[in-house]
C-alpha cells in the first residue's frame, strides 16, 4: 500500500494571536498531501489534467486531536481507503515533529471527466486505474503468513 509523507510548515498568517493554526488551513494541508499521493501513484496532476480525468471531492472529514502551532514543521501521511473504479477515499494522518497525532482526515472523491460527470476510470483509464490499484495493493504481513504454516 502506498503511505505518502507530505511535509509542511505552518506559516504564521494561519495563526491566531497565540500562535494557534486556524482550522480553515487543515483542508489546504490535505490537499497537498492529496496532490503528493497521486503524484507518487504515477497520477501526477499534469497527466490526469491532460486526460481530463478528475478526482471530485464530495465529502471532506477532518477530526482535530491538538492544535499545530507556529513555527512547526507537520507531517502528514496520507494512504488509500477505497479504491473503487468510479470512487476513491484518501485518509489523512496530520502530526508534529515528535509524532504527536494534531488531526486525522478523511476525503472521498468521485472520478469525473471533461463533461464534469462519473467516469469509470476502470474502462476509460485503464492504465489508470492499474496505478490506482498497485498503489492500494496491501502488503503481505509476515507474521500472518507465519500463523498459517
Amino acid at each position: 500500500m502506498l503511505i505518502t509523507i507530505s511535509r509542511l510548515e505552518s506559516r504564521y498568517p494561519d495563526c491566531d494571536r497565540m500562535g494557534i493554526v486556524h482550522h480553515a488551513v487543515y483542508p489546504v494541508w490535505i490537499e497537498a498531501a492529496r496532490m503528493d499521493w497521486l503524484t507518487q501513484a504515477g497520477i501526477p496532476f499534469d497527466l490526469s489534467q491532460s486526460l481530463g480525468l478528475n478526482p471530485t471531492m464530495v465529502e471532506l472529514n477532518i477530526r482535530y486531536l491538538s492544535p499545530a502551532s507556529y513555527p512547526q514543521t507537520i507531517r502528514i501521511e496520507t494512504r488509500p481507503g477505497l479504491v473503487a473504479p468510479k470512487k476513491l477515499e484518501l485518509l489523512y494522518t496530520l502530526r508534529d515533529e515528535a509524532g504527536r497525532t494534531l488531526s486525522e482526515g478523511r476525503t472521498f472523491h468521485i472520478w469525473t471527466g471533461r463533461d464534469n460527470r462519473s467516469c469509470n476510470v476502470e474502462e476509460a483509464f485503464p492504465d489508470i486505474y492499474a496505478r490506482l490499484l498497485k498503489a492500494a495493493e496491501k502488503e503481505e504481513d509476515p507474521s500472518e503468513i507465519l500463523s498459517e504454516i
